[in-house]
């Protein structure tokens, strides 16, 4: 037997040998992997804004024109939300802190020039907001200024020094006009209400006592509280869609006996209601053409002159027997001829009383004629539905004068 042992063989493919091969091969892939890692971070921090801008929305091509901008720059970009314009942006403008202004502006003007927007952004911005913001201007109301303020009307409040709590009633009323501001003031003072005093200062002629400066068109004739008369006009070929011949007592002399629908079912009511109390009510005119109110008033004039025809006959497109809302009503009594004129019946007298449980107001009164144009006629109705007729019947109040009070006025459109 030897006394030395025989030294074992390694080779690279068994044994030892073997063991040793595979370390090495799985440094080899462990170092391929950091490789990879280390490179795939380099290019992460290289790419870091780019990937960051993607993630937000941008294209690969705004994502490039935006690194073109300084670090600073591309900083305050991914500060805000996505910019669907930001190409335009940064073509029309170095100024990166007003770019989501500019964005959203947009918003409230699709159909403006990107560099009228970039002027307007920076004039108010720059010149406007600083000095709006001392004055108690939050960036809330500034921006809902901004809906429709033009510089002009900014540049106001600041001359004029309002605070926002100044104008913030008057900003809620429908219709509210920055360079009026100082006008509703003062109609405020008289009248104590918000919604009076923004309208009376737009549209001073709902007053018929003060001059019609502007006429105005009417784009929603079809509304049941549609404010008639000189100043707001209808459509000459208005029609409405809905007209139906009330089942009331008809008079001989009513060429046109139809009426809008639910004015006709609450005529019907009225008409019924008389009835019970032996009041009986008759139906004496009703809807009438532009056409055939010109005919009208022409006949007015003529008979009595042009003067008493303004006092007495509602101009042409301003007539609410036009709406097919407005009615002239009659008795039975006077068609007998036991009664002269409807205003000296008992019929009207429970009309008075009562017209305003179906929906109607009586329109003209002698008291009223400065404020609705027209003459005392005991005559004429008008459908305004139940509820807003009991407001009105209530407070003693013409429909202009819930118009001005309620802030209720037609969609308009300067003729």
């Amino acid at each position: 037997m030897s006394l030395f042992k025989k030294k074992s063989s390694y080779s690279y493919y068994g044994g030892y040998n073997s063991g040793r091969g595979k370390l090495r091969k799985d440094r080899v892939i462990v170092a391929a992997i950091a490789g990879v890692i280390l490179i795939t971070a380099i290019l992460v921090v290289i790419n870091l804004t780019r990937i960051k801008l993607m993630f937000k929305g941008y294209s690969y091509g705004e994502a490039s024109e935006i690194l073109t901008l300084t670090k600073e720059q591309e900083k305050e970009i991914l500060s805000f939300d996505k910019m669907d314009h930001i190409s335009e942006w940064i073509k029309e403008s170095n100024n990166v802190s007003y770019y989501y202004n500019y964005e959203r502006y947009l918003e409230y003007k699709p159909k403006m020039e990107y560099a009228d927007v970039v002027i307007y952004i920076d004039d108010v911005f720059s010149n406007k907001v600083p000095k709006l913001t001392s004055l108690g201007y939050s960036d809330d109301v500034i921006w809902q200024l901004l809906k429709k303020a033009s510089t002009d009307d900014l540049q106001y409040l600041i001359d004029k020094n309002f605070n926002a709590n100044t104008i913030e009633d008057y900003r809620k009323v429908s219709g509210y006009k920055i360079q009026n501001t100082e006008k509703y003031i003062e109609a405020y003072k008289e009248h104590n209400d918000y919604n009076y005093a923004v309208n009376i200062v737009n549209y001073p002629f709902i007053i018929s006592t003060n001059e019609v400066d502007t006429e105005y068109l009417i784009k929603d004739p079809e509304n049941i509280l549609a404010l008639v008369k000189k100043g707001f006009f209808l459509p000459n070929d208005y029609e409405p869609s809905d007209l139906t011949t009330p089942n009331v007592p008809i008079s001989p002399e009513c060429e046109d006996s139809q009426v809008r629908k639910d004015a006709s079912d609450a005529l019907e009511e009225l008409v019924a209601a008389a009835k019970k109390e032996n009041y009986f009510l008759v139906l004496n005119s009703a809807y009438r053409s532009y056409d055939r109110q010109v005919a009208v008033y022409q006949e007015f004039e003529n008979k009595y002159g042009g003067l008493y025809a303004a006092e007495y006959v509602a101009t042409p497109g301003a007539s609410e027997h036009q709406t097919g809302l407005g009615i002239d009503l009659t008795s039975q009594s006077v068609l007998d001829g036991t009664k002269l004129v409807f205003g000296d019946t008992e019929e009207y007298k429970w009309v008075l009383k009562n017209a305003h449980k179906y929906g109607f107001i009586v329109r003209f009164d002698t008291e009223t004629a400065d404020i609705t144009g027209i003459a005392h006629e005991p005559w004429h109705l008008r459908y305004v539905g139940k509820e807003v007729a009991k407001e009105i019947y209530d407070n003693n109040w013409t429909l202009e004068e819930y118009c001005l009070y309620k802030s209720v006025l037609p969609k308009l459109s300067e003729k």
